[in-house]
């Protein structure tokens, strides 16, 4: 958090009459030989983009499990610092990030910001006060738990893939990837510019389990081993998402006022 709000104070510096929108984008369990500019075998040509544009941080450091990277990042606070140093929440876990740590999203919806989040939540499940739209999100489209099919959205025997509170039966049985990937552009297309955005999409890939469509896994066609295919076709899948998500921002002119950060919780 105190990064992204340092390049925000940056920005805003010399763009005084126009905010910033903001992307935040977060890869799930993602190794660091599995981009195109570490490994030439994998198919990543979006995100390869956004590196050679941009800043490259070669020695950028995360948790090493899920929530408590997420808790980190908005937060501003080392996991021993916000409580969530034991691990990930399961989704029989009553408890989530306390109530009393403010948020990213807090921050910048007193900025005059729309906040969004778009994908995995995993930051408390068993009380309501926990979920996003509680915690300074003006949306979550998602799912609130960790990692689970990514295409009937089912974990343990029960459903979760949600829009805001309601529970989003609708989309069963599509990949996900799809999905986070169409409700950003969904977001960006109809963005009222007259306030400036802030997007987090934290993607499900590449959570197990292995899943993924057809066509990305036969792209790794030369690839021996089953379950790699199958893993770097999900890497693809996810990078055809941010080149669609980067492309909607470009079509609606959003993308020179916006700052986008890309990075893995752990790997």
């Amino acid at each position: 958090m105190l990064l992204l709000l340092s390049l925000l104070s940056g920005v805003v510096c010399t763009v005084l009459a126009q905010p910033p929108n903001i992307l935040v984008i977060v890869a799930d369990d993602l190794g660091y030989n599995d981009v195109s500019w570490h490994n030439t075998a994998v198919l990543t040509p979006h995100l390869a983009q956004l590196a050679a544009e941009g800043v490259t941080l070669e020695q950028h450091y995360s948790q090493p499990i899920c929530t408590p990277t997420r808790g980190a990042l908005l937060t501003g606070r080392y996991p021993i610092n916000n409580g969530l140093h034991n691990g990930v929440i399961e989704p029989l876990i009553p408890y989530g990030l306390d109530t009393s740590q403010t948020t990213l999203p807090e921050e910048l919806r007193r900025a005059n910001y729309t906040t969004h989040i778009v994908g995995k939540w995993h930051l408390g499940f068993c009380n309501k006060k926990f979920w996003p739209t509680n915690r300074g999100f003006d949306h979550h489209y998602g799912f609130l738990n960790g990692g689970q099919s990514y295409f009937s959205h089912t974990r343990d025997g029960g459903y979760d893939f949600w829009d805001d509170e309601e529970v989003a039966l609708g989309d069963n049985g599509t990949y996900s990837s799809t999905l986070i990937q169409q409700r950003a552009v969904d977001i960006i297309s109809t963005h009222d510019d007259s306030k400036p955005l802030f997007m987090y999409v934290p993607f499900q890939s590449v959570h197990g389990p292995l899943e993924v469509p057809d066509v990305y896994r036969d792209m790794y066609s030369g690839i021996e081993d089953e379950d790699r295919r199958t893993y770097l076709g999900m890497v693809t899948a996810m990078d055809d998402a941010v080149g669609n998500i980067t492309a909607a921002l470009k079509l609606s002119n959003l993308y020179d006022n916006t700052v986008i950060v890309w990075f893995s919780d752990n790997g």
